[in-house]
């Protein structure tokens, strides 16, 4: 009887625990992107953006160069505070031996603080070919080589920064023409 007594107690407190509710299983939700990259024949789309990076200007005027790769090299005491920098990249479509005709819109391009007037220069845009070469209003000529047609190529460039330089995001844009023959 005794052994009874505890086993109805046992069920009874197995019950009750059964019974209480369970605690919530914590449930989190994340936004997440989709993208698609499309390139058409006889057509040229923007991957990424040239970025010079987060920097700080010297005692003196300088420059900060970037070449086709995406490697920064500084003059006139400033520094390059992250790695963040990459040359703008483009993506085209073509025939395999086709040739294609690359400008930039002008040799100069002024970027500007954002909220504000002050402005930097960038110039000597480089193409990612091989070797780089300063690309300007002149058209250079390519053959694309890759039998699948598509090709891609990178753009970059030098960015003079005086010593009196305000701090802030500095923007500005420049356009390129493919011309396919």
């Amino acid at each position: 009887m005794h052994c009874l007594k505890n086993l109805t107690r046992l069920l009874s407190a197995i019950l009750c625990l059964w019974a209480l509710p369970s605690a919530a299983l914590a449930q989190e939700t994340e936004p997440a992107e989709a993208r698609a990259f499309l390139v058409t024949p006889l057509s040229f789309v923007k991957q990424y953006d040239l970025d010079f990076g987060d920097i700080i200007p010297g005692n003196t005027d300088g420059e900060l160069v970037m070449d086709s790769a995406g490697l920064v090299s500084t003059t006139g005491g400033i520094i390059q505070i992250d790695g963040t920098q990459q040359p703008a990249r483009f993506w085209g479509y073509g025939q395999y031996l086709q040739t294609v005709l690359i400008n930039v819109d002008a040799n100069q391009h002024i970027l500007t603080r954002s909220g504000g007037t002050e402005t930097l220069l960038m110039d000597a845009m480089l193409i990612g070919s091989q070797p780089p070469i300063i690309i300007n209003t002149n058209p250079r000529r390519f053959r694309i080589v890759n039998p699948d047609g598509y090709f891609s190529f990178t753009i970059a460039g030098r960015l003079q920064v005086p010593a009196d330089t305000l701090p802030g995001v500095y923007e500005g844009q420049f356009a390129l023409t493919l011309e396919y023959e």
